[in-house]
């Protein structure tokens, strides 16, 4: 295994951002490890309000394009920190409210538009503070750092739930130390040297209105296609999964007008071909 310094330039900061990681790991997976007991024990959620709770948690991740478009003059590093700063005013919510189904949900909403705003340069820094050659393994240090956090939170959470009463105290106690984990890891954050290179050319958002359905689809379909096609391969437009052998854009007859296979990893050669026509 390479170590991290043959892996990132000595004068970036990735030891810092790597600290990061495991913190902002072991906060998400503290968090998670209790919220959906919390929210059907402490806070009395049905399943209605659990799925309306559910839109509200994944609404930051449509509204993603909009924030991200206000900070496009932001360094790679502000807005990181900007992530970290969200996600610790959402834990601290956590921590602090009383548990009714709005300020919970409410608490809910700023963590994960934290998370989501915080996502992009989880993959953007390590890249950018690689050694030339070096960018797979700088993404697999990082991803590796997270998960070691994330699982270490689940860890402490199935212990300290085996040795004690779950009460509404201690649901608030494992927020509130989550809180600090991220308060922790925001601090770090504000070591990191350098300042990434925001767009000298200014580019601009470009919509056409000919491929409204595609923005459409590529909003509300996206993450479960993502999770619903484990080969990889789908039609954009019917969100019909495919064999990785099928050469066929589409399962139906005729095609789709907005199919075309295409990998996660990057994209196949025809997508790339079809987005650099429009």
């Amino acid at each position: 295994m390479r170590k991290s310094s043959d892996v990132f330039r000595p004068d970036s900061g990735y030891r810092v951002f790597l600290l990061s990681m495991i913190t902002f790991g072991l906060s998400y997976g503290l968090y998670k490890g209790v919220l959906d007991n919390y929210l059907a024990e402490i806070v009395a959620m049905s399943s209605f309000d659990k799925g309306v709770s559910e839109f509200f948690r994944e609404l930051p991740g449509l509204m993603l394009v909009f924030v991200l478009a206000l900070l496009y003059l932001s360094s790679a590093e502000r807005i990181y920190r900007i992530g970290a700063l969200t996600m610790l005013i959402g834990m601290v919510l956590h921590a602090v409210v009383p548990p009714g189904k709005v300020l919970v949900i409410l608490a809910m909403f700023v963590f994960s538009l934290g998370d989501h705003i915080q996502l992009g340069m989880r993959s953007t820094l390590p890249l950018q503070y690689a050694r030339e050659g070096s960018g797979g393994a700088a993404l697999g240090l990082q991803n590796a750092m997270y998960r070691v956090g994330t699982l270490a939170g689940y860890l402490a959470v199935a212990v300290v739930f085996l040795l004690l009463k779950a009460t509404e105290g201690l649901y608030r106690a494992v927020f509130a130390a989550s809180a600090a984990v991220v308060a922790v890891g925001y601090l770090s954050t504000l070591k990191l040297k350098g300042n990434s290179e925001t767009d000298a050319a200014k580019r601009r958002f470009y919509f056409r209105k000919k491929y409204s359905k595609y923005y459409m689809l590529e909003v509300f379909t996206a993450r479960a296609s993502r999770s619903s096609s484990p080969s990889g391969r789908m039609c954009w437009c019917c969100s019909t999964a495919r064999a990785p052998w099928s050469s066929a854009s589409c399962s139906r007859s005729p095609p789709c007008a907005f199919s075309w296979p295409r990998r996660w990893s990057g994209g196949s050669s025809t997508a790339s071909a079809t987005r650099s026509s429009w």
